[in-house]
């Protein structure tokens, strides 16, 4: 890349270049008991703030878009939330409307669709834009406060998306034991981790606290974070007054906060257009590159829990992309739902995990920063873009994930333009044919414990483990047990890797005994 946000070869660049050219976030903070505006009046706010950030033609480059682009929406049902989003906005709604499908890296699945889009001349200008409001509607449930937000009939044809490429999230061994959230699984994959690494419990837990402190020591300059607390390391991994245990090993302050009231937009445009709507080229910043993929869909049929091919591919290639190494990339941000997410894409992409001087996030995280649904992509990205405005030349990479480490995307953005055209790669054959775990369902004999974790109530009582295994021949069986002194010893002893007999997909026992091999 040559040239910078200040000069450079932006006379040579495709009038089609597509370029972020504006940003805008709204974290509404609570308010007694009044509800937050509906989520479609947030995502009109935050395009409005995304305008004004432009510094040029603020009505026109509004009223001008010709897509309009809405993350999905998980705290209210729009049957076509653009054109919701367009009525908020007093405008008629732009030729082209979008809702993502489900999962949290869509956000930068509608970026790289939009700079393709302008790129190909199919557009001038893409709003994109997602808001929840999971703490107003948590807040109405508990007092009985009726919400009068929009309601769409039938007859609002809906707006285009893209569905998922398979219906469900989890394999029926999966669900048979009770595995169903994201507070399920990503603590299957902590404990894997931990497995890998050779650390004791204590250890791994004061690494979590560590990596978490860190992520709330940036919260605390972001602005528009939801949680901004100053919480030590041994606070954040210890369970407390306020810290119960969710579900092992993951306190309440290691979890994503999805109960928050935010909203955040993006604007592309092309160089072109940004230049006729006097879009000052210090506003700029140029996607570069993405790549997006998918592990084995189902987590059951995964090789390793405790690593990503699809992240690490999907690296390398945007990478390769851009001709540059990973050292050369200035600015990261880690899609953070919870603390394996983060050591997963870190191991992934070669990065140090606790570097002073190059911290894994520039929002603070789910946790702090806030989780919305789908769309805390978008706030990543907004606060990337002010990021690198601030340091002209630097290069930012950003990475998403949706559902249980399943879906993922990798990007890299800059005030500098890039070397050639915008491309998104997949390396999905790659992955696909890769190793692949066969599901041991109804299984009964003896297997060695590969992860686990412990889910426990509102009180902080353990009420229920998951227990995954490997058998001789390396198939992968599911269990689970309510059993209080296997719990106990679940969280207190080093267990993994230990002989267990299983028996109708319930553990009956456990060895003192470890067996070589597994990590």
């Amino acid at each position: 890349m040559s040239g910078n946000a200040r000069g450079g070869p932006y006379s040579t660049l495709a009038p089609t270049t597509p370029v972020i050219v504006g940003v805008g976030q709204w974290t509404r903070r609570p308010e007694g008991t009044s509800p937050a505006p509906e989520p479609a009046a947030m995502m009109a706010e935050s395009l409005r703030r995304a305008a004004d950030d432009t510094g040029g033609d603020q009505t026109r480059v509004i009223r001008e878009a010709t897509g309009l682009w809405t993350v999905e929406t998980a705290s209210w049902h729009y049957r076509n939330a653009p054109m919701t989003v367009a009525e908020f906005l007093r405008i008629a709604p732009p030729r082209h409307l979008v809702t993502s499908s489900t999962g949290g890296e869509q956000p930068q699945a509608l970026v790289s669709r939009a700079a393709r889009a302008i790129a190909a001349g199919d557009h001038d200008i893409v709003l994109i834009t997602g808001g929840e409001t999971f703490r107003s509607m948590r807040s109405a449930g508990s007092t009985g406060v009726g919400l009068p937000w929009t309601e769409q009939s039938d007859s609002v044809p809906a707006a285009e998306t893209e569905p998922d490429p398979h219906a469900d999230a989890s394999h029926a061994c999966e669900l048979a034991v009770g595995a169903v959230l994201p507070t399920d699984y990503y603590p299957l994959f902590e404990n894997a981790l931990r497995g890998a690494s050779g650390r004791t419990i204590a250890e791994h837990q004061s690494v979590l606290g560590t990596l978490w402190h860190n992520f709330s020591s940036v919260a605390q300059s972001n602005p528009h974070a939801w949680n901004p607390i100053d919480a030590s390391a041994h606070q954040i991994a210890t369970v407390g007054v306020d810290n119960r245990m969710i579900s092992f090993p993951y306190t309440k302050l290691l979890n994503s906060n999805i109960w928050v009231d935010m909203a955040a937009a993006v604007i592309l445009c092309s160089v072109e257009k940004a230049r006729s709507l006097g879009i000052p080229v210090d506003r700029w910043v140029f996607p570069i590159a993405s790549a997006q993929s998918h592990d084995h869909w189902f987590v059951t049929e995964r090789d390793e829990l405790h690593r990503s091919d699809a992240i690490e591919l999907n690296g390398r290639s945007v990478l390769e992309t851009a001709a540059i190494d990973i050292d050369d990339v200035d600015h990261i941000d880690l899609y953070s739902c919870f603390p394996s997410a983060v050591q997963v894409a870190a191991n992934a992409l070669g990065l140090p995990l606790l570097d002073p001087d190059r911290p894994l996030t520039v929002t603070g995280g789910l946790t702090f920063g806030g989780g919305p649904g789908n769309n805390y992509g978008t706030h990543a990205l907004a606060a990337m873009t002010e990021t690198l405005r601030k340091e002209p030349g630097s290069v930012g990479l950003v990475t998403s994930n949706g559902m249980f480490l399943t879906k993922h995307a990798v990007a890299l953005y800059s005030t500098t333009p890039p070397r050639t055209e915008f491309r998104v790669t997949s390396p999905q054959p790659g992955i696909d044919a890769g190793p692949r775990r066969v599901p041991a369902e109804y299984y009964s004999g003896t297997a060695q414990l590969e992860t686990f974790t412990v889910r426990h109530d509102k009180r902080g009582a353990a009420e229920r483990a998951i227990i995954v295994g490997r058998t001789a021949d390396g198939a992968r069986t599911w269990s689970r047990s309510t059993d209080q002194d296997l719990m106990a010893a679940l969280e207190t002893e080093d267990l993994l890797g230990h002989s267990m007999r299983v028996a109708d997909g319930h553990v009956e026992e456990i060895s003192a005994v470890s067996r070589e091999g597994l990590f």
